[in-house]
């Protein structure tokens, strides 16, 4: 489901003050940050928290709601995160829950700063990606359900315009390959973050310091936590995976996301230009980064390569 950009709620210097006095916090500045992400408005409070408040949209808010139920386990799990300090659902302060997270030190990793050693750092979050597959006992709310066969959607490309009958054809072959790779069959469920992308991971000092922004969490195939990162990232967030456990039904694992990316492509590519937004936002960048990524594939991913071009009739 694509959810529009919703209306920020606005928070006021009274409701920061009351909001300070319910939970007993200090700070001596708050200030509302610009954003690229769709779903919160973001404000630092002081140089200790951050204030998440969904926009003023249903699904905004019960991400809120799950952000608040899974973070604690991602800690407990050993992952590196932002803690949950406070989460309210009062709507007495303000007209939606809002969460008050520690504020980390780090910079997104869009673009990576200066001085990141990027295998290092992929192989780093692989590793908290793992810990976090091994969660057990989390609810389930989330939108984990299999979704449409690619294919189908190629068709709906094609008649609506996005694609040529030629394009679809061939893109069709490439489909067809992976299902015969055992794409199309979803892995053994578990807690995925389901969000995982570059502006999504703190860097600090050239190296790895959080995982953050947990509304999009759900139980679901773990392949769901290779999606919007570019695609010479995977290999490196598969290894540190690995380093820790095992995928569920890791055999098929590179099959299985390259399936599920090319979905997320056709079923969001209608959005059109994204501007100001992150890159895991942003289908146009996913497709490009498909040609880049395939101009010379690494070890098992060769197996997974689009076939050749189509004859032009």
């Amino acid at each position: 489901m694509v959810v529009p950009l919703a209306d920020p709620v606005p928070v006021s210097d009274l409701a920061l003050a009351a909001i300070a006095e319910r939970f007993g916090l200090r700070w001596d500045r708050a200030e509302r940050l610009d954003s690229a992400g769709i779903i919160n408005t973001i404000y630092t409070l002081g140089s200790a928290y951050v204030l998440r408040v969904p926009r003023r949209h249903a699904a905004h808010v019960a991400q809120a709601r799950r952000e608040a139920r899974v973070i604690p386990a991602a800690v407990a799990a050993g992952v590196r995160t932002a803690a949950l300090v406070a989460f309210d659902d009062a709507c007495d302060l303000l007209p939606a829950p809002y969460l008050i997270v520690d504020r980390l030190s780090g910079a997104g990793a869009e673009p990576l700063p200066p001085g990141t050693d990027p295998a290092g750092l992929w192989r780093a979050v692989g590793r908290d990606l793992a810990r976090l597959h091994a969660v057990a006992g989390v609810r389930n709310d989330g939108d984990g359900r299999a979704g449409a066969d690619p294919r189908a959607l190629v068709e709906r490309r094609v008649d609506d315009g996005w694609l040529s009958a030629l394009d679809g054809r061939w893109l069709t072959g490439w489909l067809d390959r992976l299902a015969a790779a055992g794409a199309g069959t979803a892995a053994r469920p578990c807690l995925v973050h389901g969000d995982v992308q570059p502006a999504n991971v703190l860097v600090a000092g050239g190296g790895y310091e959080a995982l953050i922004d947990w509304g999009c969490s759900r139980v679901d195939d773990p392949a769901a936590d290779f999606l919007a990162m570019p695609l010479a990232a995977v290999p490196e967030l598969l290894a540190g995976h690995r380093e820790v456990g095992a995928l569920p039904d890791d055999d098929g694992a590179e099959a299985r996301i390259l399936w599920r990316r090319l979905r997320l492509v056709l079923e969001v590519l209608p959005r059109g230009a994204a501007p100001g937004m992150a890159w895991g936002e942003r289908p146009v960048a996913w497709l490009v980064d498909l040609l880049r990524f395939f101009a010379e594939p690494p070890g098992r991913w060769r197996d997974l390569a689009p076939p050749g071009p189509p004859p032009l009739a």
